[in-house]
């Protein structure tokens, strides 16, 4: 048989401060759980989080776009500066080719060279035309430049013929009625000291082609130092 534990009866004093603590307990009236605060501080914190969010995806936009800006502005400014001679014009393109190698000027016009001189073809043309590399000289050696101009239908006016000089072709200048242009130098490999430029020159109206014109004031040859290598002489 199980034997019940006795406690001490409380005091009267511990009674009355129970029923002291009960009546105040019952006095208390909870608050209101403040929810539209709550709500309005989530709004908040979301807010935040998304402006952080979006910012940092702007950036790791911004950087390349900018990149990409930079590189356009260099490769342009690059462009610009390879683009334009010291006169102000486009620069020359010299090509080596090749004996034999036919380059197109412009549509039905032809130029390739061999050892001996200048060859060309033309619309206007019955057959392929020739110039000696000795065309204009008393001395195969003394520098000089020749000048052949024709109209080229709506192309305007075909210009080229034979430079002769000491230094290798880096820009040939092209004085003409219409103005200053950047003409095209071709040479054989191994710098025999003579070459061929050309330009085509536009005009406002079609030239028939072959047709015989004098459009061309000055050419003039220079190496990649600004020397001079050949010049028709004084301007007309």
């Amino acid at each position: 048989m199980k034997r019940h534990r006795k406690f001490p009866r409380p005091s009267a004093e511990a009674e009355r401060l129970r029923e002291v603590f009960t009546e105040a307990a019952y006095d208390v009236t909870p608050s209101a759980v403040p929810l539209a605060a709550i709500e309005r501080a989530g709004l908040r914190r979301r807010r935040r989080r998304t402006a952080a969010v979006a910012g940092s995806a702007c950036a790791l936009l911004v950087v390349p776009l900018a990149v990409v800006a930079l590189r356009e502005a260099v490769s342009s400014g690059a462009g610009d500066e390879q683009a334009t001679s010291p006169s102000g014009l486009p620069m020359t393109m010299v090509r080596v080719v090749t004996a034999g190698e036919r380059v197109e000027v412009a549509h039905g016009i032809k130029i390739w060279l061999t050892e001996d001189g200048e060859h060309w073809s033309s619309p206007a043309g019955s057959g392929p035309r020739f110039t000696s590399v000795k065309a204009g000289a008393t001395d195969p050696g003394e520098p000089g430049v020749t000048v052949r101009q024709e109209g080229a239908g709506d192309l305007g006016y075909f210009l080229s013929g034979l430079y002769r000089g000491e230094n290798e072709a880096a820009r040939v200048e092209v004085g003409t009625t219409s103005g200053q242009v950047a003409g095209t130098a071709l040479t054989l490999a191994g710098d025999p000291h003579w070459g061929v430029w050309y330009a085509m020159v536009s005009t406002t109206k079609s030239i028939a082609p072959g047709t015989p014109v004098d459009v061309t004031r000055r050419v003039t040859v220079y190496d990649s130092a600004g020397g001079v290598i050949a010049s028709t002489g004084a301007a007309r």
